[in-house]
C-alpha cells in the first residue's frame, strides 16, 4: 500500500511540474516575466494596488511611487504581465494621470 501511495505521489508531482513548465513558457519568457514583475514588486503595495485597480476598479490605493513604476514600465512588459488584457496599461496610466501622479517631463528640447 505504501509503495502505491509513493508512486501516486511521484506521478502527481511530475504532472504538476509538467503543467507548470508548459504554462510558464520558455526560459526567456520566464526571465522577462520576472524582470517585468520586479518593477512592481520593488514598490511596496504596488502589486496589491494594481490588482485592486484591474480587478475591482478601485484606484484609491495607487500611490505616486507605484504610478511612477507604471509610467516607466516598458511597452514590451505589458503583454507579458497582462496577456489577455491590452487595456490595462491605458487604464492604469489614465488613473495615475487623474490622480496627479504622472511624473512631469522636464528638460524638453525646444522646437527649431
Amino acid at each position: 500500500m505504501e509503495a502505491t501511495t509513493s508512486k501516486t505521489l511521484i506521478i502527481f508531482c511530475l504532472v504538476v511540474t509538467s503543467i507548470a513548465a508548459l504554462s510558464l513558457g520558455s526560459v526567456a519568457e520566464t526571465q522577462s516575466l520576472g524582470g517585468c514583475l520586479m518593477s512592481f514588486i520593488s514598490v511596496e503595495g504596488c502589486v496589491e494596488a494594481i490588482n485592486e485597480a484591474v480587478s475591482h476598479k478601485k484606484f484609491d490605493e495607487l500611490e505616486p511611487k507605484c504610478c511612477k513604476a507604471i509610467t516607466l514600465l516598458g511597452d514590451n512588459c505589458w503583454p507579458i504581465l497582462f496577456p489577455d488584457q491590452p487595456y490595462v496599461p491605458v487604464l492604469l496610466g489614465y488613473a495615475c494621470k487623474l490622480l496627479g501622479y504622472v511624473p512631469k517631463v522636464e528638460n524638453v528640447a525646444a522646437a527649431p
